[in-house]
Order: structure tokens, then C-alpha cells, then sequence
């Protein structure tokens, strides 16, 4: 628990629906635009740059070691010529992909804590702001996925990570025959990632898959580990291996995103 903490609500899309002027890959954390300068800082997208703004304010007021948590974040996926379903996944799965990381903002190094807005559609919202009110969901109002083509395609992506890879665990009857949709995708491509030699493009996977330190093996379903070629090391979650050896593990982001 953090004794003190502080919560703030960042919204991008925000800058680009109220001025026509808003450089548009500034809004995203895998913008190409030109870089902002501020002194010794350098900033690529006005998510990092809003949040050292607080970070700065705190240091100011005396508390530089506040932890602050992102409690809203998202974009829309309708009602507005920049909402729509491709720019809310360029977000969501950019920003993910950057909070996780490590590499922070500029002001502060770290993993960021984000809450994705929202979980699902609201009809009944007031549309006041703008028609994009109603649509922040990664859910529709029914509960469909607002981009149902990715889950065809995450299909695809894992029947091609077990053929070049080995996914037997997943079988009828086998150790990992119990996991998630997501899980069956993790572990795929956590096996494609680790046959490969743990190079970082191998776990891309089309902007589906992330690098993580975290072991996510359940249910007596491991992950492996590939320490050398030809073997492979299969941490146990009470060891402290970790001391020793990099924990290194491809999972499907889509887990992450839906949490």
C-alpha cells in the first residue's frame, strides 16, 4: 500500500477533438511527430507530457515520491471524425504497450499504473461534451467486442505461433488443456517467443502480444523459459530463480486490456 497516492484522469483524444490544430500523432504513444522540448525533457506524446505535469506539480508541493495512478484513459470509438475503431486500438494497445514497458515519461522511470476507460458502451450517457460520450467502451452496448475481427484473427496468429513452435501442453488432456481463450493465445505465443530465441520482434505478433517479467503459469499449466538451446528451464513461482535468471515471457496483451 502507498501511503499517499494520487489519482488523475488523462485524455488525449480530448486535445485533438478541441483544436483542428492538435499535431494528431502527438496524441499517440507511437507517434512519428516532431518532438516536444521542455529544458532537458523530451516528449513524444502529450500523454507523457500531461502526467509529468502533475509529477512535476507534486515535486513542487513537497511530495516527489506520490504514486499516481491513471484512472481514466481510453478513446472513443464513435461519434467524432477522429472516434473510430482503429484509432481507439492504436491507442488502448500503444499506450498498454508503454505503461508496461518501464520506460516511464521523462520526469519519472517505471511501470504506469492506468485504468482503461471504459469497459463497455453507454447509451444513456449525457452527450453534452460531444455524440463520442456514448462510446468510449471496448464493449458495445450488447457486450460485442468493438473490433470483433481481431478475435478471427487471433485465431489465425495462434494456430501459426503452435506451427512453428511447440503447443502439445495445449492438447485434449494435457497440462494446458484448461486455459482461457487468452491464455491459449499467451501460451502460444509465449512458445513461438521462447523457440525463437527471445527476440523482442518474435513477440510482436501483430501488435498482439507483449514482453513481460511476470510468470504466467496457473493451474499447474508453466510457461516455459529458454535458457539455451536445446533446454529450457520451467520456474517454479516459489523459487527465487529470479535473482539469478531474467524472467522473460510473450503473453497476449488482449489479457492486460480487458483487466
Amino acid at each position: 500500500m502507498h501511503p499517499l497516492l494520487s489519482n488523475v484522469n488523462i485524455y488525449p483524444f480530448l486535445g485533438l477533438y478541441g483544436n483542428d490544430h492538435f499535431p494528431f500523432d502527438f496524441a499517440f504513444t507511437d507517434g512519428s511527430n516532431k518532438v516536444l522540448i521542455d529544458g532537458n525533457s523530451v516528449y513524444t506524446n502529450v500523454f507523457d507530457a500531461n502526467l509529468d505535469t502533475l509529477y512535476w506539480a507534486l515535486e513542487k508541493a513537497g511530495y516527489p515520491d506520490m504514486h499516481v495512478i491513471v484512472g481514466e484513459v481510453g478513446w472513443p470509438t464513435d461519434g467524432d471524425k477522429n472516434a473510430n475503431v482503429q484509432n481507439s486500438k492504436r491507442f488502448n494497445m500503444g499506450l498498454l504497450k508503454h505503461a508496461l514497458s518501464g520506460n516511464g515519461t521523462p520526469k519519472r522511470k517505471g511501470i504506469i499504473d492506468i485504468y482503461l476507460f471504459s469497459l463497455i458502451d453507454e447509451d444513456a450517457k449525457s452527450i453534452a461534451p460531444g455524440n463520442f460520450e456514448r462510446h468510449w467502451g471496448i464493449f458495445e452496448f450488447d457486450g460485442r467486442p468493438q473490433n470483433a475481427t481481431e478475435f478471427h484473427y487471433l485465431a489465425e496468429s495462434t494456430d501459426y505461433a503452435c506451427s512453428l513452435s511447440d503447443c502439445t501442453a495445449l492438447g485434449y488432456g494435457s497440462s494446458c488443456n484448461g486455459l482461457t481463450l487468452q491464455g491459449n493465445a499467451s501460451y502460444a505465443f509465449n512458445m513461438y517467443y521462447q523457440v525463437h530465441n527471445q527476440m523482442d520482434w518474435n513477440c510482436d505478433i501483430s501488435g498482439l502480444a507483449i514482453i513481460t517479467d511476470e510468470n504466467p503459469s496457473e493451474k499447474g499449466c508453466q510457461f516455459p523459459v529458454m535458457i539455451s538451446h536445446g533446454s529450457t528451464l520451467l520456474l517454479d513461482q516459489h523459487e527465487g530463480l529470479s535473482n539469478i535468471l531474467k524472467k522473460a515471457f510473450c503473453g497476449y496483451i488482449f489479457l492486460v486490456f480487458l483487466l
